[in-house]
């Protein structure tokens, strides 16, 4: 079983402010750090299947997409995948009939 998960990159932009929100999000355990080191260790150490998808991308901070990119690349169970506001809306276009 994939464990999916859907973030507002919005929400990614103030570094003090994202780590409460991931924790919230992602059920991080209370000894979560809160910083970025902290953040890549939980990630990489997921051993479940586990997708996130980040929506507004372009809006986070770009030291918490670097930290996605190369958990990603790290841990094969896990997976980012950043969609920027532009893509959202032409994926909710794509198939409609005008």
């Amino acid at each position: 079983m994939t464990h999916v998960y859907e973030l507002d990159g919005r929400q990614l932009a103030s570094l003090p402010e994202a780590h409460d929100y991931l924790a919230q999000m992602l059920g991080f355990p209370d000894y979560y750090g809160k910083n970025l080191d902290a953040l890549y260790d939980l990630l990489t150490e997921q051993g479940e299947e586990t997708l996130v998808w980040i929506l507004h991308a372009e809006a986070m901070h770009p030291k918490l997409e670097q930290v996605f990119t190369d958990a990603t690349a790290d841990n094969e169970h896990f997976t980012a995948l950043f969609m920027t506001e532009e893509e959202d809306d032409a994926a909710e276009d794509y198939g409609t009939e005008e």
